[in-house]
């Protein structure tokens, strides 16, 4: 009977084993699970919204092949949206039955832009192929050929599957004890048998014992050498499958239940990565801004050298692209003139995005070949217009040596834009622009004096009233100069900073007209002005415009603190005739 139980226990806990090894290997999940798009539809453009994305969970493995040309790109589902606009394009979606992707056809356009170096995408890939990301709920994909043709059909996302096997780890230990359980009943049951095999009493007979040659031997002083022990080597390879089983059973957390119900862990979402409680969304990532800052970089060094002006209005705007168009133009005259000063993509120093949803948007941006250096930096006002547009540079202003920028909000938080009109300012932005033209114009005679801050100004001595009048005594008596300045409408940009201020860029166009007082006398031009005029003398006179782009930090309303002139850049952008 104990050899009976041996057997079963060892039967029991070999089919527990190899069930257990089953699971792992012939019963084993697939390890992934494929969803291939189903859609022959037409359009340029498929969208993979981020719920689809992740109505799986873990890391998206995404296959996209085409016989064309093969673009994919993913950005914030809201920017994706607005890109994507009323133009004609294919939605997919997870359908959980047939484990398969299925699209839906919306919109009206044939056409989009072409897709590649869009400013919205955190990411994009030229070209078919495969390629794993870990998207969250709020970024979408999309795939396209050259916007105007049908984008690929062949689309497939692939999501890995939990292949863990819980009950793995109790069935090995399970089988291991039913095998222990065995090697002790056989043993217990061999040791029985033996001692059943004692020496027995003889009835009915006197005849003596038969005496064993083992023992003559001994008795002869022989060496009697050990009766071999035979049945224990086979016993050797049960303890080495219960080991092996049990190391195989502690060897991962797969292999056994999970406490307390746990989940697999969530694909990760904007609020899981460290986001900040504020969910109103950012104008771009500090990713993006400095691949932006990248992208307007080398626009200006190639328009700088070929003087483009073309190229140059790809990623430039008011009166940063009024002044290096002016400058193209002047230098194509007289190539003394030195061209504008290069914008470096070394280092991004400073980045503040708008916080913000819909468009116009704004990201103002410091950036220098070291930060750490004492090289005067560029500070950089950007503004996209729309979701199809890049962002252009409409400020680039030179920072002062001392210039201090006031604390501002980290770039994953970004920052308000103020309105012109704004009353939350000791001084509107709308307004900024001409108060202080009039301080270069009067400077302490000036109602405005007290509002802006007087040391370390280097624009006052540039162009201040002590520049101006100098320039006016040295014409001769045939001749005079009058000075006014004009502010575009609505150029400034306010955005907010840490201490209810704002960080204020405006425009100030300051205008020399030079005339003649006597008859008969002529006004000469010379340099920059001759060059862009193309007037050497005038009866008449001639007027000159120099454009001045202004930073300034601005105190909230109700503070004692002044206005700040963190820097400027400015050129002369118009001459002509006085007609």
């Amino acid at each position: 009977m104990r050899f009976v139980l041996a057997i079963v226990s060892f039967v029991i806990g070999l089919l527990l084993v190899a069930l257990a090894v089953g699971q792992r290997t012939v019963f084993a999940p697939p390890s992934s699970l494929v969803a291939q798009s189903s859609s022959s539809a037409s359009a340029p453009v498929t969208v993979i919204p981020g719920s689809t994305l992740t109505a799986n969970p873990g890391y998206q493995r995404i296959n996209v092949s085409g016989s064309g040309k093969v673009f994919a790109a993913y950005g914030r589902t809201s920017d994706v949206q607005a890109w994507v606009g009323d133009a004609k394009h294919t939605t997919l979606r997870f359908d959980a039955e047939q484990d398969r992707l299925v699209g839906r056809t919306t919109g009206s356009g044939d056409s989009v832009p072409d897709p590649s170096g869009s400013d919205l995408w955190y990411q994009e890939w030229d070209g078919a192929g495969q390629f794993t990301v870990r998207l969250p709920a709020d970024v979408s994909m999309v795939v396209l050929s050259d916007g105007s043709a049908a984008a690929p059909t062949d689309v497939s996302v692939t999501w890995p599957r939990d292949t863990a096997t819980p009950s793995v780890g109790p069935l090995l230990v399970a089988g291991g004890l039913f095998l222990a359980g065995g090697i002790a009943l056989l043993v217990w049951a061999f040791l029985h048998q033996r001692r059943g095999r004692g020496p027995r009493r003889r009835s009915g007979g006197s005849r003596p014992p038969r005496v064993r040659a083992s023992r003559r031997a001994a008795a002869a002083g022989a060496q009697v050498p050990a009766r071999a022990r035979r049945g224990r080597r086979p016993f050797v390879v049960v303890p080495i499958l219960v080991v092996g089983a049990l190391g195989l059973a502690g060897c991962s957390s797969d292999y056994w239940p999970q406490g307390g119900g746990a989940a697999a862990t969530p694909t990760p979402t904007a609020s899981a990565t460290g986001a900040a409680e504020d969910t109103t969304p950012t104008a771009a990532t500090s990713q993006q801004i400095r691949r932006i800052v990248q992208r307007v970089a080398e626009v200006a060094s190639k328009a700088d050298g070929d003087r483009d002006a073309s190229l140059l209005e790809s990623r430039f705007t008011g009166a940063a692209l009024e002044l290096r168009k002016a400058n193209y133009a002047i230098r194509a005259k007289d190539a003394d003139v030195d061209a504008p000063p290069a914008i470096s993509a070394e280092q991004v120093c400073v980045a503040l995005p708008q916080q913000t949803d819909s468009w116009p948007r704004t990201v103002f941006t410091v950036v220098a070949e070291d930060c750490g250096a004492k090289t005067a930096p560029q500070a950089l006002t950007l503004v996209q217009e729309s979701a199809r547009d890049d962002y252009k540079v409409a400020y680039d202003v030179s920072l002062e040596a001392a210039a201090e920028i006031p604390s501002l909000a980290p770039t994953s938080l970004g920052a308000a834009q103020l309105a012109g009109d704004t009353k939350l300012l000791r001084i509107a932005p709308d307004d900024i622009a001409a108060a202080y033209g009039d301080v270069l114009s009067k400077d302490a005679d000036s109602e405005s004096a007290s509002l802006f801050a007087s040391d370390g100004d280097g624009l006052r001595s540039t162009i201040g009233k002590a520049y101006k009048d100098k320039k006016a005594d040295s014409l001769p008596d045939t001749a005079k100069i009058e000075y006014s300045s004009e502010v575009p409408d609505d150029s400034a940009i306010a955005i907010a900073t840490d201490g209810a201020g704002a960080l204020v860029s405006a425009d100030l166009d300051e205008i020399e007209k030079v005339t003649p007082t006597a008859k008969g006398a002529e006004v000469n031009t010379e340099g920059a002005v001759k060059a862009l005029s193309g007037v050497d003398s005038s009866t008449k006179g001639v007027s000159a415009t120099y454009s001045v782009q202004l930073l300034f930090s601005v105190p909230p309303v109700g503070s004692d603190e002044k206005v700040v002139l963190l820097g400027f850049t400015q050129g002369l952008t118009a001459a002509s005739e006085v007609q």
